[in-house]
């Protein structure tokens, strides 16, 4: 009997007690809404890189199509030079726009530094459109035509960017996501603005009369 009842008394002191079964339940519960709070955060995090990234991405290759059609203007302005008056001297435009390009953060510091150069390519539609001998030069043709398909791929470049910037905007403004971009300095980023007729892409008429 003496044995029967150390074992049971052992037993028994092996239990349990409600309060303790509970902290545990608790303490298990909070393990598990630390976790999916970390998996929130850290995996939202994780996906505001990604995009952010891919809209640094687009960024770029706006920055780069800019360039390229940087590269035909001296062409351009070389073989028009004999056709149109320059009311200021277009290669240093072209130098600042250059710097400027490359330094631009935003779709609105890049269209400053490119206003001097978008009116001179204005300019240049105008007079070779005017002018039969500019139409008929084959070297004015294919740098138009060059022209004309880097606008085009410019227009290109800044919806593929919107699009990119909508879909990074659009996440980190959703929640819980907010609470995540506000923790680790996310911020919405800036759009193209639409301008007038860029639903159609840019046409230069060289067809001879």
């Amino acid at each position: 009997m003496t044995v029967n009842n150390q074992v049971s008394s052992t037993g028994a002191g092996k239990r349990f007690s409600p309060g303790c079964i509970i902290g545990i339940i608790v303490a298990v519960i909070l393990l598990i809404i630390i976790i999916i709070a970390a998996s929130v955060i850290f995996g939202g995090r994780n996906n505001m890189v990604t995009k952010e990234v891919a809209v640094d991405n687009a960024w770029a290759q706006v920055q780069n199509v800019y360039q390229r059609r940087l590269d035909l203007v001296p062409n351009l302005a070389e073989a028009t030079k004999g056709y149109m008056q320059l009311e200021k001297d277009i290669f240093e435009a072209i130098a600042a726009a250059r710097a400027g390009i490359n330094s631009a953060e935003n779709p609105g510091e890049l269209e400053k530094v490119n206003t001097d150069i978008n009116s001179f390519i204005r300019d240049i539609k105008v007079v070779v459109e005017d002018t039969p001998e500019l139409k008929a030069s084959e070297v004015v043709r294919d740098l138009m035509s060059q022209l004309e398909g880097t606008e085009n791929r410019i227009t290109v470049e800044r919806m593929r960017y919107n699009e990119s910037v909508q879909d990074y905007n659009t996440y980190i403004r959703l929640f819980p996501n907010n609470f995540v971009a506000g923790l680790f300095g996310f911020t919405p980023r800036e759009f193209f603005e639409a301008q007038p007729g860029a639903e159609t892409a840019p046409e230069i008429d060289l067809s001879l009369e």
